[in-house]
């Protein structure tokens, strides 16, 4: 009884393609509801030797399904706590795409943050951020290291210069 169980759910199992089969589903999420329409009811009748056009509206119940987008993904998020020379990173790596690095700043002094991928010559930075708030970086990472340092006069050269990856 064992091996007719399993030889009933086995070929079932292995005959379904999906991303386990390294092919990309081809399901997608449906959205349906039924909804009241008027349907157009035209006859033709004789009447009296004459035919004679009827036109009547019918009310019918009709589902209406509709396809849900893939929903965009959110950005990766890198937190950077700057404080008196130094940088504490929420994480060393992240997804490359759309990225958010937010400069939290809990130091006494005002700092900044540079962002540069190695080995690019474009570089991105925040205004100067005052002791206890916060400001942000939007862009977009490419797979590689990345820089992030202060600015401001030898905060890098005291420790305020770090790395994160994107892959």
């Amino acid at each position: 009884m064992v091996v007719l169980a399993a030889a009933l759910i086995g070929p079932a199992h292995s005959s379904a393609a999906g991303p386990a089969d390294g092919q990309p589903s081809t399901i997608r999420a449906k959205k349906c509801s039924w909804d009241w329409k008027r349907k157009k009811v035209v006859r033709w009748v004789w009447r009296d030797g004459v035919r004679k056009r009827i036109v009547r509206y019918r009310r019918v119940k009709v589902r209406i399904c509709r396809t849900i987008p893939d929903p965009v993904p959110a950005p990766a998020r890198l937190g950077v706590k700057a404080y008196e020379f130094g940088f504490t990173l929420s994480a060393k790596s992240l997804v490359a795409g759309d990225t958010i690095i937010e400069l939290n700043n809990q130091g006494e002094d005002a700092h900044d943050l540079h962002v540069q991928r190695s080995g690019s010559d474009e570089e991105l930075s925040t205004p100067e951020t005052e002791p206890g708030t916060q400001s942000r970086i939007r862009f977009t990472t490419t797979p590689g290291n990345y820089r992030l340092w202060c600015s401001l006069p030898n905060h890098a050269s005291w420790g305020m210069d770090t790395t994160f990856e994107a892959g």
